[in-house]
């Protein structure tokens, strides 16, 4: 049979989401989860999963919007615990411990965003 321009045989109907020359992303991930292997942990899958077939740009856009998202959500929670204080001490301290908690996550992510890309740009 003859090929067509796109290296693909003229019987062959046309892949969604395939161009020639890039995979789509399901094979990317698809991939990058094979070259984990079976002894992966759960946060490592996880962390493959949400960076695979991203370029660097779209992981450190995506870092900063968890970053600040959360980083606000750590303010509205130590806003209210200063509030829940009038109504009851142990709301206010629980609410505290939540915020703190939130802001520590925040912080993380911002602290992993580098490693995040340089995972994003290997599994390219």
């Amino acid at each position: 049979m003859a090929k067509k321009s796109g290296g693909r045989q003229e019987g062959q109907p046309p892949i969604k989401g395939f161009r020639p020359g890039k995979a789509p992303p399901q094979l990317k991930k698809q991939r990058a989860k094979a070259q984990l292997g079976n002894d992966a942990t759960w946060a490592q899958k996880q962390t493959v999963e949400a960076v695979a077939g991203k370029s660097p740009e779209q992981v450190r856009a995506m870092v900063r919007k968890w970053t600040i998202s959360l980083g606000v959500a750590g303010v509205v929670l130590l806003a209210l615990g200063a509030f829940l204080y009038t109504v009851a001490v142990v709301a206010g301290v629980a609410v505290h411990v939540l915020a703190a908690a939130v802001l520590f996550l925040a912080w993380r992510v911002s602290r992993q965003g580098p490693g995040l890309e340089q995972i994003a740009q290997s599994l390219r």
